[in-house]
């Protein structure tokens, strides 16, 4: 009898550690879903004046990363511009610049930084290297 008793003690242990071992197991783990990363693309073209700045704002959904080609400067492939991004001003009146490079223009971006939500702008601006107004055009990537 007492055999029997302890055949069921055993059992009874074997049953319940297996049942919380298999308690732990779980093939489906929950996943979540991956947001498909998007980016809006424009193109800011206008004329840049002797001692001037051209703005333009845009606003972000979501963090990531900002990326500035400028395209095209006066038809040449040697003239250098300012070209930045930063904070616009409250008024819209300009921009208050957080990163910014000389540069030429060129196929690749020029400037690229990483953003948070919110609304920024970029900005290109004379120098001191023009002699006369020249036309632009920049082609912006952001995070959308």
């Amino acid at each position: 009898m007492r055999s029997a008793s302890v055949l069921k003690t055993v059992l009874a242990a074997v049953v319940l550690a297996s049942s919380l071992t298999l308690a732990g197991c779980d093939d489906d783990a929950p996943t979540t879903p991956t947001e498909t990363p998007t980016t809006t693309t424009i193109t800011f073209a206008s004329n840049l004046a002797v001692g001037g700045a051209s703005t333009r704002s845009f606003a972000v959904t979501r963090t990531g990363t900002v990326s500035v080609t400028l395209v095209n400067a006066g038809n040449s492939t040697t003239l250098k511009v300012g070209l930045g991004v930063g904070i616009p001003l409250g008024d819209g009146s300009g921009c208050v610049l957080s990163r910014s490079v000389e540069t030429v223009a060129g196929t690749t971006a020029q400037l690229e930084l990483t953003v948070d939500t919110g609304t920024y702008c970029v900005q290109i601006y004379d120098p001191g290297t023009l002699t006369a107004v020249v036309p632009f055009s920049i082609s912006l990537v952001y995070p959308s």
